[in-house]
């Protein structure tokens, strides 16, 4: 994979100059827009990025918070699954802003003075666990959060424990024999595990029982980017391919609840985490459609907005309404669905979208994960192949423009 700095055509150089210049730009940007903002340079690109849940407790003036992320080394090193540490300014929750289970946490800087400083917050390895070929995704198992599901680019999945032995020999759960990013935990049922990959199927793990999949559905013809629990129903989840179709499965039916037919290849999916009828997909022509469950023909609305395919959609677990997207074309934008049909004025029309929350363009390639804090608000971790890992924070000024009032599962169909 080529780094950022490489020159192996004229033309190729002209327009890595010009990515250059777009992320001077939004250096320069950076005290209007951000809390806090934090780059961290990999030795190799990372392609998936999570928060661990950790608690808020301040130490030593600072907030530790964990992450885990991976290694893509196309195969010139080995790769490792690695837990990475990070030291929070304590003002990214203050008196004033109640995390999502209430703590709060007194700081004693104010915000525009944390932003003339220079907070030292780049990740650092803490431990990591040798994998056998890329880590493509990596995610927490919400029940018991020291277990840590990957999946590879050769299909293998690989169940850690990231509290045990550097050395350890992870549980594999064999069924997908080529590459895959596919990977979600059931948020109610402890160890049960979803996995998808290019081989066109989605495999149904328990992973106690680890010898062979419970159940294999192969209703998409070609590669199934992604699968994901619904957060409210615990037998209910979906899967989009490159087969253009969106297919959401309820475990009680041996049948399809819905089969949703698109124009273009899906990318992603995300199930909202305030509703239990709406989510998003996001598709290769750079689109974000906005989806009913109790509508099986029309998309509620089309997000437009990205210039390139979508590559990682995650619904906002503190604001209702808030949803963030990451694309090939270095941004990972946040909107408001709740502004969705606002009137704007042309010189607002020029700028976006009204539903056009907050651009995060400080990536120069394209993002392979997004990932919110599950602590604290309008935090977020973001990666991409310019093996650059982002830790952000949106400004206050910013936020403080967030309508906050709940969606009403009835009003989803009045986003237009």
């Amino acid at each position: 994979m080529s780094s950022v700095g490489d020159q192996e055509e004229p033309q190729e150089v002209n327009k890595e100059l010009t990515v250059q210049e777009e992320y001077q730009l939004w250096r320069k940007n950076c005290p209007a827009m951000y809390e806090f903002v934090s780059e961290t340079a990999l030795t190799w690109p990372s392609l998936t990025v999570q928060w661990l849940p950790e608690p808020i407790d301040v130490v030593d003036g600072g907030i530790p918070q964990k992450l885990i992320i991976g290694t893509h080394t196309s195969g010139e090193d080995t790769d490792y699954l690695k837990v990475s540490s990070t030291i929070l300014p304590k003002t990214l929750v203050d008196v004033d802003e109640p995390t999502q289970h209430g703590e709060r946490v007194a700081g004693e800087a104010s915000a525009e003075v944390l932003k003339k400083q220079t907070y030292n917050a780049r990740l650092k390895v803490t431990k990591k666990f040798e994998h056998e070929l890329e880590v493509n995704r990596a995610r927490y198992n919400p029940l018991n959060p020291k277990q840590v599901a990957t999946i590879s680019g050769a299909g293998r999945v690989f169940i850690y424990d990231i509290t045990g032995e550097k050395t350890q020999t992870p549980l594999e759960l064999k069924h997908h024999t080529v590459n895959g990013y596919g990977l979600s935990w059931n948020p109610f049922i402890d160890g049960q595990l979803l996995t998808s990959s290019d081989d066109a199927t989605v495999a149904l793990w328990d992973v106690h029982q680890p010898a062979a999949p419970q159940r294999v559905f192969t209703h998409h013809t070609d590669i199934v980017n992604e699968v994901q629990w619904h957060g409210f129903n615990k037998d209910l989840f979906g899967s989009v391919s490159d087969d253009k179709t969106i297919r959401i499965v309820d475990l009680r039916s041996h049948d399809d609840t819905q089969v949703l037919q698109r124009d273009s290849a899906i990318n992603t999916i995300a199930f909202s985490k305030h509703s239990s009828y709406l989510y998003a997909v996001g598709l290769e022509d750079s689109t974000i459609e906005l989806l009913d469950l109790r509508n099986t023909k029309d998309r509620l609305h089309t997000i437009v907005g990205h210039s390139e395919s979508i590559s990682c959609l995650e619904w906002d677990p503190h604001n209702d309404g808030i949803l963030a997207s990451g694309s090939q074309d270095r941004r990972v934008i946040l909107w408001d669905i709740k502004k969705i049909g606002e009137e704007q004025t042309q010189e607002d029309e020029d700028d976006g979208a009204p539903e056009l929350f907050m651009m995060h363009a400080g990536h120069t390639s394209s993002v392979t994960d997004i990932s919110f804090n599950s602590k604290i608000p309008f935090t977020l971790a973001s990666c991409a192949d310019d093996n650059i890992i982002h830790l952000w924070k949106i400004s206050r000024k910013l936020t403080s423009e967030y309508k906050g009032e709940g969606l009403d599962d009835v009003d989803v169909y009045s986003l237009e």
